[in-house]
């Protein structure tokens, strides 16, 4: 059995020996896949929604509805229901303003660090978020520990090999993300031969890629055809929440702005519905390949 097919029961001998789970749930398919992968291996996760952010197939399981904001309504919810383990996963497409704040007696006590949360990157508020929680005595556990195959492996997920100028692009691409990480401001780029053309930003992957798809468009990158993006694993991330992550959107997107093809964190992001994804890849004639840091030095050409 390898790690990409490990259930929960393997992992924990009994499937609620952690105790009850809760997945914080933010936008997009993954806390929905989640969800159903810890029922359909006995557990039965408590869900607790992000308003205007949650796919709406969460309601079908025991939920409760908070703000993003919300941080001590968040803290009464993991007691009420008691909790013991969460997972924090999903996107979040307004990142919420210090005037969102409505402070009561809960909330209050987490003021202060909520705020300087607010404004540093994202990596700074989530890991504030997750020391609020664990200071209850709640633990905060990766999606990718309690789902595996969610990972993505190294090597060759989708297409052929990548060529050596596809090898150079992505080499250049891995010292962008990761500098790009480094300062907490995104996780991935595009790359056309050495030229970084977009870096992504608080407008997320797709955003980014449309926006590469639309300067081809009209002109404005002198290669329309080709390039490559790769998406890193920040530096600093605490790898149990936010890793990059890929999906069916990210191949469309991709296609449109005529890419060669996507280099991935392997083993530190990770692929939604990876069957489709690969069968979407090859469709569009468009590799998907597992690298990490020293990808492309001359000891791993």
């Amino acid at each position: 059995m390898t790690g990409r097919d490990t259930k929960i029961s393997d992992l924990n001998g009994d499937a609620n020996a952690g105790g009850r789970i809760a997945i914080i749930a933010g936008g997009g398919k993954v806390p929905v896949q989640i969800a159903h992968y810890l029922r359909q291996n006995q557990q039965e996760p408590f869900i607790i929604t992000l308003a205007g952010e949650a796919d709406p197939a969460l309601n079908a399981f025991e939920h409760e509805e908070i703000s993003v904001a919300a941080i001590g309504k968040l803290v009464s919810v993991l007691k009420q229901q008691q909790i013991k383990r969460v997972v924090i996963i999903g996107s979040v497409r307004r990142r919420p303003k210090i005037t969102d704040l409505r402070p009561d007696l809960s909330t209050l006590k987490f003021l202060g660090r909520f705020v300087s949360g607010l404004v540093s990157g994202d990596n700074e508020l989530l890991s504030k978020i997750v020391e609020t929680i664990e200071e209850i005595g709640v633990k905060v556990v990766g999606a990718h520990e309690v789902m595996p195959q969610l990972l993505a492996p190294m090597g060759k997920i989708a297409g052929s090999s990548p060529s050596a100028s596809q090898r150079a692009s992505i080499a250049r691409g891995i010292e962008a993300a990761l500098a790009l990480g480094a300062i907490d401001a995104g996780q991935c780029c595009v790359v056309i031969g050495r030229n970084i053309v977009a870096l992504e930003g608080v407008e997320g992957t797709d955003a980014m890629l449309q926006r590469v798809a639309d300067q081809k468009q009209h002109g404005r990158l002198t290669n329309t055809r080709g390039g490559v993006l790769v998406k890193m694993c920040k530096p600093q991330q605490d790898k149990r929440v936010d890793l990059p992550t890929i999906g069916q959107s990210t191949i469309e997107n991709a296609a449109l702005a005529m890419l060669d093809g996507i280099a991935v964190h392997g083993e530190n992001a990770m692929i939604v519905d990876v069957e489709d994804v690969i069968k979407q890849a090859d469709a569009a004639d468009m590799f998907i390949i597992g690298i990490d840091g020293t990808y492309g030095s001359s000891q791993n050409d």
